[in-house]
């Protein structure tokens, strides 16, 4: 028995916004810096989606509480949407379900959305919850290895683990390079998978590692403030992954017996256009292999830990996999953390 995805969905709120326009209607009169839209531009991003349909509400530079109200019924909304249609998918019920697993760092409660969702769904009182708060951008991948790892512990396990997040909720206003930073490439959006037994046609989770430097965690942070979380990416965080991707990446097949070559597909966590960049020159990647990554990114930008779910669904959608390839899924976060986990279609 093998863990395995049964089912993937992925949702995004209604607003669709472009990237000029997020520039020049939302974010301009609140940056008031030149440098903007040169960052704006170089983000090789087209289109994000957002739970705001105009910037009216950040104008007020809103408190972290006012926020908080707006994320936590949208991304039960979105979240139940998303895990509704991954069910489906899979040929489930709520009731099937044994443990729910939510993924977030844009939003916080208690009771939280695990309970809320678990209500809203109908899940069996029975059914465990757990929540991975305030992890960042790499945790998708974080909840996929705790999801592998019950089902390898309780046979016959399914897991529901969601990853929903609302960025543009935490637009700050000023001109610092970090703020303009992080206001030119998140969006929102979410996915739900569904993992259990592997049969025939799925998506097989083979192996999972962890990489930390803890003595770079200041280079990609989410602070508490009173006017939302400050998002801060530094500028050197490319640079700094590409020096130690490929070290990790082949410290890890070495693991599985596996030369890189084995690797038909390539998930690459967009946390921006040049990290994809970067972390392909260190692993000598086609630009081929970076596709996936590069179409999520033009198209909803980085969407913190759901966004490698996205990255997977276009390789299931536009990169038909075959029995037998393998894929490589990577996402980068605050620590600084690097998530690995490795899939074959079976």
């Amino acid at each position: 028995m093998t863990p395995a995805i049964l089912s993937l969905a992925t949702g995004v709120p209604p607003h669709r916004h472009t990237q000029t326009e997020l520039h020049d209607r939302w974010l301009q009169p609140l940056i008031n810096s030149h440098r903007a839209k040169a960052i704006f531009e170089a983000a090789e991003i087209d289109t994000r989606y957002s739970v705001l349909a105009t910037a009216d509400f950040l104008a007020t530079e809103p408190s972290t509480q006012a926020r908080n109200e707006i994320y936590l019924p949208a991304a039960r909304s979105l979240g139940g949407q998303v895990i509704r249609q991954a069910l489906a998918q899979a040929g489930l019920t709520p009731t099937d379900i044994d443990h729910l697993l939510v993924v977030s760092c844009t939003g916080l409660d208690t009771p939280g959305l695990d309970v809320l969702l678990a209500g809203d769904l109908g899940l069996r009182p029975s059914a465990r919850r757990s929540g991975l708060i305030g992890m960042g951008c790499h945790a998708g991948l974080t909840g996929l290895d705790r999801a592998m790892l019950e089902v390898s512990a309780r046979p016959g396990s399914k897991i529901v683990l969601l990853a929903v997040e609302f960025g543009t909720l935490h637009f700050q206003h000023g001109s610092k390079i970090e703020d303009m930073i992080a206001s030119a490439i998140f969006g929102d959006g979410a996915a739900a998978a569904v993992i259990g037994a592997g049969q025939a046609g799925q998506f097989h989770l083979r192996h999972t590692a962890t990489f930390s430097d803890t003595g770079q965690r200041e280079l990609m942070a989410f602070h508490l403030s009173d006017k939302g979380f400050q998002i801060y990416l530094s500028t050197k965080v490319a640079k700094v992954l590409r020096s130690l991707i490929g070290e990790v990446v082949a410290g890890f097949l070495a693991e599985v017996g596996l030369a890189q070559k084995a690797i038909k597909f390539w998930g690459i966590h967009p946390g921006g256009a040049k990290i994809v960049e970067y972390v392909g020159q260190a692993l000598n990647l086609a630009e081929a292999d970076l596709r996936f990554s590069r179409a999520v990114l033009r198209h909803f930008g980085n969407m913190s830990s759901a966004t490698v779910f996205f990255v997977l669904d276009e390789i299931i959608r536009t990169g038909q996999p075959q029995p037998g390839d393998y894929a490589l899924l990577l996402t980068f976060g605050p620590g600084l953390t690097i998530e690995l986990c490795l899939g074959q279609w079976q």
